[in-house]
Formats: C-alpha cells, sequence, structure tokens
C-alpha cells in the first residue's frame, strides 16, 4: 500500500467551532499525529478528492468527525509529572495506571478537550494512535488498551473527567508489562 504521509501541520487545531464548522479532523497539541491518526488523515485526503471527482454517484463515504492528540499532549504529560520512572520500572499494570491517573494532564490543553466534552454526548473510542501500531513489519496494533466510554452523563463535567481517565489509561497502556515485552520481542 502507498500511502501518503500527512504532515502535523495539514491537520487543523481544535477550534470550539468544531461541530459548527465543515471540519471533520482535528488535533489538540503539537508534535506527531501517531499511525492510525495519520492513517485516517491521509484517507480523508484521498476520500475527498474522490468524491470532487463524484465517481460514485449516490454513494457516500467518509471518516468520522475526530480530535486527535498530538504526540506534544503525552510528552508533557510524562515530562511534568516525572512518569517515565514509573512507567519504565517492573511495577504492576495497576500500580503504573493508578500513578497515572493520580497525574494531571498538562493544564493547556484542558480547555479544548472541556469543549470538546461540551457538544460530544454520544459513545467514545479512546486508543492510541502510536507510530508503531502500524509499522509493515512490527505491527503494535491491539497492545495497547482501548478504552470505549458511554459519554451518557447529562453533565459535561462529568463526561470530561470519564474523557481524561480514559486518555491518562491509554498512555499507561503503552507501559504495561505487555507492551514492553512485545517491544522487547520486536526490538523497538
Amino acid at each position: 500500500m502507498n500511502r501518503q504521509t500527512i504532515g502535523p501541520d495539514e491537520v487543523p487545531f481544535f477550534d470550539r467551532e468544531f461541530f459548527r464548522s465543515a471540519l471533520t479532523f482535528t488535533r489538540i497539541g503539537g508534535g506527531g499525529l501517531g499511525g492510525k491518526a495519520e492513517g485516517l488523515a491521509s484517507a480523508q485526503s484521498i476520500l475527498l478528492r474522490i468524491s470532487q471527482e463524484n465517481p460514485f454517484q449516490g454513494v457516500t463515504v467518509g471518516i468520522p468527525r475526530l480530535t486527535v492528540l498530538g504526540t506534544d499532549v503525552f510528552d508533557a504529560f510524562m515530562e511534568r509529572n516525572d512518569l517515565y520512572e514509573v512507567a519504565l520500572s517492573e511495577l504492576s499494570d495497576r500500580r503504573i495506571a493508578h500513578a497515572f491517573q493520580q497525574a494531571p494532564l498538562p493544564a493547556e490543553y484542558l480547555g479544548d478537550l472541556r469543549g470538546l466534552m461540551e457538544e460530544v454526548k454520544t459513545p467514545l473510542a479512546v486508543r492510541s494512535s502510536s507510530l508503531l501500531e502500524d509499522a509493515l513489519h512490527r505491527p503494535f496494533a491491539g497492545v495497547y488498551e482501548t478504552k470505549m466510554i458511554p459519554n451518557n452523563q447529562p453533565d459535561a463535567t462529568t463526561r470530561f473527567l470519564r474523557l481524561m481517565e480514559a486518555i491518562k489509561l491509554i498512555y499507561a497502556s503503552t507501559f504495561y508489562r505487555g507492551a514492553k515485552a512485545y517491544r522487547q520481542v520486536v526490538g523497538e
């Protein structure tokens, strides 16, 4: 498969008007996007080009509206909370998850995450988009957690808190014993 790589600058930053705009794909934070996010951005670009050519009358194909966190969010979370020592230790997955849950996400991204949850009231799948996950010869797909949240709470504050918990769980899962063992086996 010859996939064009989408650069981080090509995905617009999240804006509180996202749900009232024509945008369907945004990012919170800078840095890289990760394998799945880049793949979805490429697919969206291809679908947009094909839809303009309109070769399939009456057929609609699209990428769902989504927002991805850039790697800068993860990097700031890890560094500001001194989590690398815990993450790279031999602690149990449960202890690693607990340490990550106790750590705050970087404050400069919380407003956008809260703004997102003001609008989103449907179930969400929160998952990793590691650059390693879509590697051709050493795929990591399924190695890290996916957190499904029903997101059906009537108040945005509770939805926001559940989203933050889910993000931190996904971040922690990249350091679980199974993920570490897999990285060691494939030489990453």
